[in-house]
C-alpha cells in the first residue's frame, strides 16, 4: 500500500524539509490542522487553539463553551511553505505501532524525496515521537541530512503511560460538572485515551525501555541540531457564561488537564502533567536533544508548540543557514 504523502514544491534553491508526526496522529497535524483529530482521534486539534471568548449577547443563550476556535492556524508547515521551502510529510500506516515501523517508512520517504528533490539539502523535523523516529533512522544513515529539529520529543522517555489506570475517577468528576447529554461522549473519549496511554506504543517510550537502551545514535559533524520543549500543561479551558447587565460574560470553569489532575493523588501525577515541568505529554527535561546546538524551553503545551512564533523563527534561521 502506498504511503499517504503531502508535498509542497517551493523554490529550487531552498532545502527540503521532511515532517514526521507523533504518536496517533497523521499528516494533517501539519498540513491541515483545522480538520484533523488527535488524542486517539477523539478531539479536533483546532480546539487547542481556542482563545478566551468575548462577551456575547443575551440572545446567544450560551451556557458552556470551550472558547473561540480560530478559522486559520498558521503553523510551522504553513510558515515554511510561505517562505518558499520544499516540504514533504506523510501519514504513518500504523501511527500507534512500533517506532521501527515508522523508521522503515521514513526510509521509504527519504528514497522518494531523493528522486523528487535530487539536489536539495535535507532537514528532518519531528514532533513528539517523530523526533525519535528521525533519531533511530539516523543511527544507520545520515546521507544528505543537514539538520535535525525536534519539537517536544521525549529524548529521555515519557512516563505518561503510568497514569492510564488512574483516569477512571476523572469520568465521574467530569460527569459531575458537565451537562448530561455529554456524559456518553466523556466516557468514550476517556476510554479511548486510556487505551492509548496503556498501549504498547506509549510503553515503548517509557524511560529505560528496550527502545532507549538500544538507541545508538550520536552527533554527526556538519549536521545542525535544534530542539524545543514546553512547560505549559494547560490544553484548553471550558467557560460558563454569566449574565452581567445586558450581556453574557465567560468565566473559566474547568482547565484541562490542570483541573482534572487535582482529583488524582499527588504521588501518581508525573512531571509531564505538572505546570512548569512538562507540556502535558513530555517533560521539558526530556525534550532536550542531548547534542542540540541550541535548545529552547517555551511556555507552550504539546500541541501549541507547532504554531509558536519562536519555534517558527528559530527553525527558519536554521534552514536559511543550510
Amino acid at each position: 500500500m502506498d504511503l499517504d504523502i503531502a508535498i509542497h514544491r517551493g523554490e529550487t534553491e531552498k532545502p527540503l524539509v521532511i515532517f514526521i508526526h507523533g504518536l496517533g496522529m497523521d499528516k494533517n497535524f501539519w498540513v491541515n490542522p483545522l480538520e484533523t483529530k488527535i488524542f486517539a482521534k477523539n478531539i479536533p486539534l483546532k480546539v487547542f487553539a481556542a482563545a478566551r471568548p468575548r462577551p456575547a449577547s443575551l440572545k446567544s443563550g450560551k451556557k458552556l463553551t470551550i472558547g473561540s476556535v480560530p478559522k486559520k492556524i498558521d503553523n510551522l508547515w504553513s510558515a515554511l511553505r510561505d517562505k518558499g521551502f520544499n516540504l514533504l510529510c506523510w501519514s504513518q500506516r500504523r501511527p500507534v505501532g512500533p517506532v521501527n515501523v515508522a523508521v522503515e517508512e521514513l526510509e521509504e520517504i527519504i528514497q522518494k524525496a531523493g528522486s523528487l528533490f535530487p539536489h536539495q539539502p535535507l532537514a528532518l523535523i519531528g514532533h513528539s515521537r517523530g523526533g525519535l523516529v528521525a533519531r533511530k533512522f539516523m543511527e544507520t544513515d545520515v546521507t544528505g541530512i543537514s539538520a535535525l529539529i525536534t519539537l517536544s520529543s521525549p529524548h529521555k522517555g515519557s512516563s505518561l503511560s503510568k497514569i492510564g489506570k488512574r483516569l477512571s475517577p476523572l469520568s465521574a468528576f467530569l460527569k459531575g460538572v458537565l451537562p448530561k447529554d455529554t456524559h456518553g461522549t466523556v466516557s468514550g473519549v476517556l476510554k479511548n485515551v486510556t487505551d492509548l496511554l496503556e498501549g504498547s506504543a506509549l510503553k515503548e517510550l517509557m524511560p529505560g525501555s528496550d527502545f532507549f537502551r538500544d538507541l545508538r545514535d550520536a552527533p554527526v559533524e556538519g549536521i545542525k541540531y535544534l530542539s524545543f520543549g514546553g512547560t505549559k500543561t494547560e490544553l484548553l479551558t471550558l467557560y460558563k457564561w454569566k449574565r452581567q447587565g445586558d450581556a453574557l460574560y465567560p468565566e473559566p470553569m474547568l482547565v484541562i488537564p490542570d483541573s482534572l489532575i487535582s482529583v488524582l493523588p499527588a504521588s501518581v501525577i508525573p512531571d509531564e502533567l505538572c505546570p512548569g515541568k512538562g507540556d502535558f505529554m513530555v517533560t521539558a527535561e526530556s525534550a532536550v536533544l542531548p547534542w542540540a546546538d541550541r535548545h529552547y524551553d517555551l511556555n507552550v503545551n504539546h500541541i501549541s508548540i507547532m504554531w509558536n512564533k519562536t519555534v517558527i523563527n528559530r527553525v527558519i534561521e536554521v534552514l536559511d543557514g543550510m
